[in-house]
C-alpha cells in the first residue's frame, strides 16, 4: 500500500526516506495561471474552514507556473498532477510530457472561473505508454456511474482516486464530508470491475481508523490532502504502514 500526498501539498512535503509515500506535484497546467504571490493572494482571500461541515473550503482555480516550470521541477520518484483548462490541453500536454511520467489527471477541479464543461476524449492518449506506472484519474465526488464506465472502459484508466473536492457554492470543500462520497465510489467500482482497478482512497482522511474504512471497503492505497495542514499528524497516521 501506498500513501499519496495530494497537490498542491506534494509540493512541499516530500518524506523522501519513506518509498512508500508519494508526493503529488501540482496541479499543473498548459500554461503559467499565477506564481508565487498569486498563489498566497487566493490562498488568504478564498480559504476558510467550515465548522458545520468540517472541512476547509477554498477556491484557488489551479494557480501554477505552467507545464513546463512542472516538469522542470519534477523528481523520479513524485507523480505530475496535470489539468485542461480548454478542449485542446490534453493533446498538447500529452506532447510535452514524457512517456514514462508518472501523472494524476485531475479531472474534477470545482474551482475554476471557466464553467463549460470539458470533454475528456483525448485524454485516452495518456494510457498509450507502457512505461508509466501510475496513470490516475482524479475524480469528482459526485461522479455517475456512466462517467466511470467512461473513464475505465472507453479511455483505458486503471487506476481511479476517489476523490477531488466537493461542489459548493463557494468553491470546493474538503474533509469529512466526502467520506460517504467515497465509500458510495469505492463499492460502486468493486461491484462492477472487481479488482480491475487499483483506487487511490482519500477525503477527511485523519486517523487510521479512516484508513482502515477506505482500506476494508476496497482501496488499495490512501491519499492525504488537507490533514498535510498539520503535517506532524502526517506520520502518526501512517505509522502502522511504514
Amino acid at each position: 500500500m501506498k500513501f499519496f500526498i495530494a497537490a498542491p501539498f506534494g509540493n512541499y512535503l516530500k518524506f523522501k526516506s519513506h518509498t512508500n509515500i508519494i508526493p503529488v506535484t501540482g496541479t499543473w497546467t498548459l500554461v503559467y495561471r499565477s506564481g508565487y504571490l498569486g498563489r498566497a493572494f487566493r490562498i488568504i482571500m478564498t480559504m476558510r474552514y467550515d465548522r458545520k461541515r468540517k472541512g476547509w473550503k477554498n477556491k484557488l482555480g489551479l494557480p501554477n507556473e505552467g507545464i513546463k516550470k512542472g516538469l522542470n521541477k519534477i523528481k523520479s520518484n513524485e507523480i505530475l498532477s496535470i489539468a485542461a483548462i480548454e478542449d485542446l490541453d490534453f493533446k498538447k500536454l500529452y506532447e510535452l510530457i514524457p512517456e514514462d511520467q508518472s501523472i494524476e489527471i485531475n479531472l474534477s477541479c470545482p474551482n475554476l472561473d471557466e464553467k463549460s464543461p470539458l470533454n475528456w476524449n483525448d485524454a485516452y492518449l495518456f494510457n498509450k505508454s507502457i512505461n508509466r506506472k501510475y496513470c490516475i484519474a482524479k475524480i469528482s465526488p459526485t461522479t455517475t456511474l456512466e462517467q466511470l464506465t467512461f473513464l475505465i472502459e472507453d479511455l483505458g484508466f486503471k487506476q481511479i482516486h476517489c476523490c477531488n473536492t466537493l461542489p459548493v457554492k463557494d468553491g470546493g470543500l474538503s474533509g469529512k464530508s466526502l467520506i460517504p462520497y467515497v465509500n458510495s465510489l469505492i463499492s460502486m467500482i468493486r461491484e462492477k470491475w472487481g479488482d480491475d482497478i487499483e483506487i487511490i482512497a482519500g477525503g477527511g482522511v485523519t486517523s487510521s481508523d479512516d484508513i482502515i474504512n477506505y482500506l476494508n471497503l476496497g482501496a488499495n492505497h490512501i491519499s492525504l490532502g488537507t490533514v498535510c495542514m498539520k503535517p506532524w499528524k502526517i506520520k502518526k497516521i501512517v505509522h502502522n504502514y511504514i
